[in-house]
């Protein structure tokens, strides 16, 4: 996608629902990284996790959560955004999920 500003970049990716290939829920969006060419910004990559919030939260609060730990998704494995960010690939590959997944395993699914 290509945006006159970052600013409306950022504002049709962030905060999005991340969906892989396999439909599953994966994350949101955190933010993202631009790049200009001639005026005109153009995605570069997806920013998801807890790292990517410390440009919009409190210090003190990301000092809080556990891990600060950012999944870089290339512009080139985003299939489409419209009120959901699909990806090209599934959750695994791209390292998303995993706490999700580690604590399904520790507490079983859900009923």
């Amino acid at each position: 996608m290509r945006a006159a500003t970052r600013e409306e970049l950022l504002k049709a990716y962030r905060d999005l629902a991340l969906v892989d290939r396999e439909d599953a829920s994966c994350g949101i969006v955190d933010d993202i990284e631009a790049r200009e060419d001639g005026g005109i910004w153009q995605l570069t990559a997806l920013l998801v996790g807890a790292g990517a919030w410390s440009r919009r939260r409190p210090r003190w609060f990301t000092r809080l959560l556990p891990g600060r730990k950012v999944v870089r998704i290339e512009a080139a494995d985003v299939a489409s955004a419209t009120s959901v960010v699909r990806l090209l690939k599934r959750a695994e590959e791209l390292g998303l999920g995993r706490i999700e997944r580690s604590l399904l395993g520790w507490c079983g699914p859900l009923k």
